[in-house]
Order: C-alpha cells, then sequence, then structure tokens
C-alpha cells in the first residue's frame, strides 16, 4: 500500500493505461494525417476517385510534343526541297569536288537552314519520346492512380521510338546494299 489513499493496487487499470498509452503509436488506419512510425505501411487508400498520374500525364504531354517536331521537321524538309527545285540548279555529283563546291557556292547558306532545323526537329523528337516512353512506363506502375495517359503516352512514344530505329535500321541496310 504504497500510495496515498491506502487502496489496493488494480494491477488490471495499470495494464489497461499502459495499453492506452501503446494506442497512441498506432492510430486508427483512417486517419491520414496521425503521426506514424517512420517505418510504418503506407496510408490506406481513400475513399473517392483516383487520381491520374502525373508521370502518365507528363509522357503523354512530351507524345504530343514529338509529333509536333516531327510535323516541323517535314514542313522544313518540304521547304527545302522545294528551294532546291525552285533554284534550276542540279546538284552536283558529290564525287566531283570541284563541281559540288560550286554547286554549294550558288545555293548559298540560306537554302541549307531548313534542312538543319529538319534534322535537328527529328533527333530531338526522338529523344523527346525516349524521355516519354520511360516516363509512361514508371506512371504505369503507380498505385492507386488511373493509367489512362500513361497507356497513351507508352504507346505513342513506343511508336515515335520504334519508327525512328526501324528508319535507321532501313536506312544503315540501304546504304550497306549499295543502293544509294
Amino acid at each position: 500500500m504504497d500510495n496515498d489513499q491506502n487502496k489496493p493496487i488494480d494491477f488490471q487499470k495499470a495494464q489497461s493505461s499502459s495499453e492506452a498509452d501503446n494506442d497512441s503509436f498506432n492510430p486508427p488506419p483512417d486517419d491520414p494525417y496521425a503521426a506514424r512510425p517512420i517505418f510504418s505501411d503506407s496510408l490506406p487508400p481513400q475513399d473517392g476517385p483516383m487520381k491520374q498520374s502525373g508521370l502518365g500525364i507528363a509522357s503523354f504531354v512530351l507524345a504530343l510534343l514529338s509529333v509536333v517536331l516531327i510535323i516541323v521537321s517535314i514542313v522544313f524538309g518540304t521547304m527545302f526541297a522545294d528551294q532546291i527545285v525552285n533554284s534550276d540548279l542540279a546538284l552536283a555529283d558529290p564525287s566531283d569536288p570541284a563541281a559540288f563546291q560550286q554547286t554549294f557556292e550558288e545555293l548559298g547558306g540560306d537554302v541549307l537552314v531548313p534542312i538543319m532545323i529538319a534534322g535537328l526537329s527529328i533527333i530531338a523528337a526522338i529523344g523527346i519520346s525516349f524521355i516519354g516512353l520511360i516516363l509512361g512506363i514508371i506512371g504505369l506502375f503507380s498505385k492507386n492512380r488511373r493509367k489512362v495517359f500513361g497507356i497513351i503516352g507508352v504507346v505513342l512514344n513506343g511508336l515515335l521510338v520504334v519508327g525512328a530505329i526501324l528508319l535507321i535500321v532501313i536506312g544503315l541496310a540501304i546504304s550497306a546494299s549499295g543502293m544509294a
């Protein structure tokens, strides 16, 4: 009888109060703002509609940007072809350096700007598509998120990357066969 009131100590009550202290470390699972230990389980799934995956949206936007860059490269490529056709100059044989140099000087440097922009646009589109493909794949594996934009981004970026690789392989095959 060590207490002030000279009552016997109730061990059941003492045990239940220590369990109440432990409950502060185990918050209810539906309270997302409760303090949790560092290595606890993830937050419980929220009720209501799932959000779109941010990485999937980024992948979709990069796919659209790649398509726009490919359209820009087509436009500038046709501008280059139009300038060559309308210049009434025949391209010289590249194996004859003197004729090739003369033709290049007659065309001027302004004619080559559209083809340079077209080439850089194609390279940028391939790089952006590759990054978009990676982001889309990561977005597909995110939990508790919708995957619509991730799927669309992976499909579009995948088509652009695979198409670019096929064009490179076809170009290498043509140059190896000596047809060009």
